[in-house]
C-alpha cells in the first residue's frame, strides 16, 4: 500500500475556504442568539487568536505574541474572523505547491523550537478550528442554543 499523497496547494486553499465559512455560520449563530455562554466566546476567541499566532510563526509577524486565553467579546471575534483567514488564504495563494513542503523554523509558546512543514501547519490550524467549534456547539446545545452544522460536508452542499 503506497503513502497517501499530501494535498495540492488548491486543496489547503479550500480547507480555509471552509474554516472562513464555518467560523462565519457560528458567528452569525452566536450574534443571533439572546444569550450566549461566556465559555463559548471563549473558545470562539480563542480558536481566532490561534489562527493569527500560527500565521505569524509563518510570516514572522507579531502575530506570534498574541496571548492565546483573553477575555474578548463578539464584536472582538466578528472583527478577527474578518481578517484571520483572509490573511492565510492571501499568503496561500502566493505559495506554490513546493513551498507548502518547506520546513519553516518557529519557536512555540513555551519557546521550543520546531521545523514544520507549511503543509502542516496549515491542516494544524484547519483541524484546532474543527476541534474548537465542536466544543462551541457542545456549549450552545447545554444553553438550550442550536449551533448550525459547520461539517465539511455541509460546507460542501452550501458551495
Amino acid at each position: 500500500m503506497s503513502a497517501p499523497q499530501p494535498p495540492a496547494a488548491d486543496d489547503i486553499q479550500t480547507l480555509f475556504r471552509y474554516t472562513r465559512w464555518a467560523n462565519a455560520r457560528m458567528l452569525d449563530a452566536m450574534q443571533a442568539a439572546e444569550a450566549v455562554p461566556v465559555r463559548a466566546v471563549e473558545l470562539l476567541s480563542h480558536l481566532l487568536r490561534v489562527q493569527d499566532v500560527w500565521f505569524g510563526r509563518v510570516e514572522g509577524t507579531a502575530h506570534s505574541d498574541l496571548a492565546l486565553w483573553v477575555d474578548e467579546d463578539l464584536a472582538a471575534c466578528a472583527e478577527r474572523a474578518g481578517t484571520s483567514v483572509a490573511r492565510w488564504q492571501s499568503m496561500l495563494e502566493e505559495r506554490s505547491g513546493d513551498a507548502l513542503d518547506q520546513p519553516v523554523a518557529y519557536t512555540n509558546s513555551t519557546g521550543t523550537r520546531f521545523e514544520t512543514p507549511l503543509r502542516d501547519r496549515c491542516r494544524h490550524v484547519v483541524n484546532h478550528g474543527t476541534h474548537h467549534r465542536a466544543q462551541i456547539a457542545l456549549v450552545l446545545r447545554e444553553a438550550d442554543g442550536a449551533p448550525p452544522p459547520t461539517d465539511y460536508i455541509f460546507f460542501v452542499r452550501d458551495a
